[in-house]
């Protein structure tokens, strides 16, 4: 399509005021290594706030009682109640979308009730089943977590946060089969985790001592109350429908009004991750907005200079068309002037972009300090090759539009035209 056969007669023609071309082609320049530096710096936004999330099951829901709002079959207004082991089974048994199912206890105690010799610290305690790790994924520093036969057996085994193993144990030291003193009762090291996620419930993963949730209700008189209740929904199936199936159960099984929505609290975590998508959304518009705005604006300023040149080569093109120069050819040497005019430019921005990312990232990899799993908000930048290949396709159609208008108005000049300007 582009008469880069005679790319020399081309660039000549570029050249002919090359102040007049740098400033034209920096603008799209400028527009393409801000798109660049835009997406760049939103792709480490993204990905820094996915970071925070990994490892938490976004198809998860969470449950904890409150008082009535609705008096209902006999109780009054304002009672209080607690969720109970059985209301485990019942789900089970009549919830068609809960998948993973984990209750949970909270324990807190005396200043000081995780001890072990003469070192000792103030930690929060949960209980929970097995499948609270696979809603709340963890990095395994030490051992292994809880499965099936420590809650079967109601064992005294714990799972403790890296900052828990920091304070009991010497740098280095192996706690796996240690025993620990927890609120008066021995428990024995089986595990020592980090986060995978920032996002938790119930408080720092890393200051908190984990055990079975049938050994804690035993070991601390709790009964066979529920604090909390965690739930994932099966694949197919919404958050939001596995949220509302569990609620309509407990408030069943609890003789609790179907309309009393204070009775019972819930939170969806699948809404949560909506609102980040959302956000992801609107920041990619936003990049592309600008970043297509500012190189709009230097494809106007290369169309401009096209519609100067061919008007100062108005006898030139009148004198070729009198020669019998078809319009095809006329259109394929201003196109491609255009066209080679932006990819130079736009080459130039896209590459400058990319390098001053690498750079950056570079520089954020060797002074990074923070573990995998425990990042900020902000990730080193990048652009993906998917993008890129956009970027470059962006360009390449900028350029031929730019062409576009000078093209249709050098086909307009005719030799008695060029006679008539000279």
């Amino acid at each position: 399509m582009f008469d880069l056969d005679n790319w020399q007669e081309i660039w000549s023609t570029i050249t002919r005021n090359k102040l007049r071309s740098f400033l034209t082609g920096f603008g799209v320049f400028w527009g393409i290594f801000m798109l660049i530096i835009l997406i760049g710096v939103g792709n480490g936004f993204k990905d820094g706030m996915l970071q925070n999330v990994n490892g938490f099951a976004s198809n998860s829901c969470f449950f904890f009682t409150n008082l009535t709002s609705e008096a209902y079959k006999g109780f009054r207004k304002g009672r209080h109640w607690d969720m109970t082991n059985r209301d485990l089974v019942i789900i089970r048994q009549k919830a068609k979308s809960v998948d993973l199912i984990s209750p949970m206890l909270f324990g807190g105690g005396t200043d000081k009730n995780a001890v072990r010799g003469t070192k000792s610290g103030t930690y929060g305690t949960r209980g929970v089943y097995p499948a609270h790790f696979q809603i709340e994924q963890q990095h395994i520093l030490h051992g292994r977590l809880f499965n099936t036969l420590d809650v079967d057996n109601y064992r005294k085994v714990c799972v403790i946060g890296k900052v828990v193993y920091e304070t009991l144990f010497q740098p280095g030291e192996d706690p796996i089969g240690q025993y620990i003193r927890v609120n008066g009762i021995y428990f024995q090291v089986i595990g020592v985790i980090r986060p995978k996620s920032r996002a938790s419930v119930g408080g720092n993963v890393e200051e908190s001592i984990f055990m079975p949730f049938t050994t804690m209700q035993r070991a601390f008189n709790q009964g066979d109350v529920i604090h909390f209740l965690g739930c994932t929904a099966k694949p197919g199936y919404p958050a939001s429908v596995t949220e509302e199936e569990v609620k309509s159960i407990i408030k069943a099984t609890h003789d609790i009004s179907p309309t009393d929505e204070k009775a019972m609290r819930s939170f969806n975590i699948e809404k949560e991750f909506q609102i980040f998508q959302n956000l992801f959304l609107g920041v990619d518009f936003l990049i592309w907005i600008v970043g297509l705005g500012a190189l709009f604006s230097g494809i106007i300023g290369i169309s401009n200079i096209m519609l100067v040149t061919v008007r100062e080569r108005t006898r030139e093109i009148g004198v070729r068309r009198a020669l019998g120069a078809r319009p095809f050819t006329i259109v394929k040497q201003i196109l491609s002037e255009s066209f080679l005019l932006t990819a130079i430019a736009g080459f130039g921005g896209f590459f400058v972009g990319v390098v001053i990312l690498e750079i950056v990232r570079a520089a954020m990899l060797a002074n990074t300090q923070v573990p995998e799993g425990e990042g900020s908000f902000f990730v080193p930048p990048f652009v993906s090759f998917e993008t890129g290949l956009l970027a470059m396709g962006v360009l390449i159609v900028s350029g031929v539009v730019a062409g576009l208008m000078p093209a249709m108005r050098a086909l307009k000049i005719k030799a008695i035209d060029a006679i008539r300007e000279e």
